[in-house]
């Protein structure tokens, strides 16, 4: 009874690291108080009227704030990058379009920590681009946001139509 008790015992310690260790601590985004979100990315997250509280999230060797901001019918996160979960170096996520203009809200966002790789969705740009998905790589030694994949469609609804534009996925 107390041989199967230890079996059972190791066998949870083992199953439970093999578990924390097949999920990265930076796919893991942790809600903030109002309270503990630093001055530093609340000033840089210039949310006219934010939508919901802030996360933080490890990520591309320091920490990703996200706050919704409503623009519209549309609610889009803006993404502040910092040095550390003080806020030290924060900074406004810029993500560069094809042509090289910039947004700095992303819909539906997605982090891929393996690739340090954030996606996300774009609304209206254009009377002829009614909605666009892209991919950027945060690269360098300061990580800024660097375009490896962008499509875009005069389709609102984004069942047809899709051109791709730019394609550097490994």
């Amino acid at each position: 009874m107390m041989r199967s008790i230890l079996v059972a015992t190791a066998f949870a310690i083992v199953f439970s690291s093999v578990a924390q260790a097949q999920t990265p601590a930076s796919s893991v985004a942790e809600t903030l108080g109002e309270k503990d979100v630093p001055s530093s990315v609340t000033s840089r997250l210039r949310c006219s009227k934010p939508s919901g509280p802030v996360t933080v999230r490890a990520f591309a060797g320091g920490f990703v704030f996200s706050q919704a901001c409503p623009s519209g019918t549309d609610t889009p996160d803006r993404l502040v990058f910092a040095t550390d979960k003080n806020g030290a170096g924060a900074r406004l996520l810029q993500f560069v379009r094809p042509e090289g203009r910039r947004v700095s809200e992303l819909g539906n966002t997605t982090f891929t920590p393996a690739d340090t790789e954030i996606a996300g969705t774009i609304g209206r740009l254009s009377r002829r681009i009614c909605r666009a998905e892209g991919s950027w790589r945060m690269e360098g030694k300061n990580p800024q946001p660097a375009l490896v994949f962008w499509r875009q469609t005069r389709d609102c609804d984004g069942k047809t139509g899709w051109q791709t534009m730019v394609n550097r996925k490994r």
